[in-house]
């Protein structure tokens, strides 16, 4: 069965550098490591103007969401998002699960998946098939609960990040992601 990890934290704290951190160490250790990071991006005042989807295991970044002041035409939030970068997300995120690999990254489940069962739902429903060791979810505190109710039957471990503790979290997710797999390689 699959280890959930879910990591949690406010905007802006720093869920997806912990988990671009946690990816690289897992990678320099030999650790295979796939899924989705969707790091913020800004423009030159510092202001965010959107997301990127980036891929875990090959670093392709796509732009996945732009801001969008018209809120009619915004799909998550203020952003309006690319379908067929979602599309190519969810694919990377499927890929991933059903691959025998040590760790898959879900960055992020939202209301797009809790409440409307779009963007990576698909991946969540898959978590019962993985062939995946481990998968780090990130959801916001507000969803948290949502979420540990979804996935607890996986009996999943929550990692909460801040400000105070950000530093430590990559190393936090490597020694659960790292005794899954050994717990894995002993049962083989």
């Amino acid at each position: 069965m699959i280890q959930v990890i879910l990591l949690s934290a406010s905007r802006g704290a720093g869920k997806t550098t912990a988990c671009f951190k946690f990816a690289v160490q897992a990678r320099q250790m030999g650790l295979r490591v796939g899924g989705i990071l969707t790091p913020a991006r800004y423009d030159s005042q510092g202001i965010k103007v959107g997301f990127d989807a980036v891929d875990v295991h090959s670093d392709e970044r796509r732009s996945f969401a732009v801001l969008e002041r018209d809120p009619e035409r915004a799909t998550i939030g203020q952003y309006l998002m690319d379908e067929s970068v979602m599309q190519w997300a969810l694919r990377r995120i499927l890929v991933g699960l059903q691959a025998p690999i040590d760790a898959v990254v879900i960055d992020e489940v939202g209301p797009l998946e809790l409440l409307k069962k779009g963007g990576f739902w698909p991946a969540l429903e898959q978590l019962g098939e993985a062939e995946a060791t481990a998968a780090i979810i990130v959801v916001r505190p507000e969803l948290l609960a949502s979420l540990q109710e979804l996935v607890k039957p996986f009996q999943p471990v929550t990692i909460l990040l801040s400000l105070s503790n950000r530093d430590e979290i990559p190393n936090r997710i490597l020694g659960q992601i790292w005794e899954s797999t050994m717990r894995r390689s002993a049962a083989s």
